[in-house]
């Protein structure tokens, strides 16, 4: 009996200390954490660089999904409102239709295409995954590699001509209001518009939102001034002088609107609803995603 009792409290020793180290860990590991949480509240940087995105292809938690259908308006929006988009129009007339035949496929081909993009864009809401994921429901794992790698050299494509634009357009206004050397402007531009391409997609999906709703605003406000500035250069009797064109020339202008202002983004429609909650309305995602695409 001595002996059981003396191997007992033996043991009742082991088990307290064992105890006394674990709570010496966890105490360690509060007070490191909240140190650390002090160290980022104090370098505002640190805090920003905490938050690059870690969320790729994968399926996005629960705890993560947050906001309303409203702010897909915000990168839709920004993703579409340009002066380039005012250069469609001369594009339309290409077609040898007329002002009217072409402002009708315009509207048509706009509103048409972006509802495929808002339905395809109900998938992520409802898995809360990427388009390219998404899609290996229907060709396989293996079978999928093809259509993501057309989407792989599409965007990237679009990205480059659209940095491209930018470095462009930044040059020019480099030049011509700070008087720097034209060659020393695309530098800056490219810099420019490189840098926040790459900052924005590595700081990820708050930071793209956030900046999306600056750049939104921004845009259409310059985009309406502009037209305001311009519209008295525009021969309206001319315009209104085209003649109609044949059924074939409205088709075509019909399926350039089409392929080339909505159906590219069909490939990555659930990228940004995927951060949704699941509760949120259908009709609203689907509403708020052609209103911004097409606005």
């Amino acid at each position: 009996m001595a002996v059981d009792l003396a191997v007992i409290e033996a043991q009742d020793l082991r088990v307290a200390a064992r105890r006394r180290n674990l709570d010496h860990v966890h105490m360690s590991a509060e007070s490191a954490q909240g140190s650390s949480k002090d160290k980022l509240n104090r370098f505002p940087m640190a805090t920003i660089f905490s938050a690059v995105e870690s969320n790729s292809i994968n399926f996005i938690n629960k705890s993560e999904r947050s906001g309303d259908a409203r702010s897909l308006f915000w990168p839709w929006a920004a993703a579409n409102v340009s002066f380039l988009a005012l250069s469609y129009g001369s594009f339309f007339l290409g077609f040898g239709i007329s002002f009217w035949q072409a402002t009708v496929a315009a509207i048509i081909g706009t509103l048409g295409s972006f509802a495929l993009v808002a339905i395809s864009s109900l998938a992520g809401k409802r898995s809360n995954a990427p388009t390219m994921t998404l899609s290996r429901a229907a060709f396989g794992v293996k079978g999928n590699r093809l259509p993501g790698f057309l989407s792989y050299l599409i965007f990237v494509g679009w990205e480059t001509v659209l940095v491209s634009l930018a470095t462009l357009a930044s040059e020019t206004v480099f030049t011509r209001v700070g008087n720097i050397d034209p060659d020393l402007s695309k530098v800056f531009g490219f810099l420019l518009a490189g840098g926040l391409t790459i900052i924005g997609g590595v700081l990820g999906f708050k930071v793209i939102m956030k900046i999306q709703f600056f750049l939104t605003i921004t845009t259409i406000g310059l985009t309406v001034g502009y037209i305001l500035l311009t519209i008295d250069s525009v021969n309206w009797a001319k315009v209104s002088a085209i003649e109609n064109g044949t059924t074939a020339g409205f088709i075509g202008a019909l399926i350039f609107a089409i392929t080339g202002i909505g159906l590219g983004w069909v490939g990555c429609a659930a990228d940004y609803s995927r951060y949704l909650p699941r509760t949120v309305s259908g009709r609203a995602v689907v509403g708020w995603t052609i209103f911004g695409a097409s606005i």
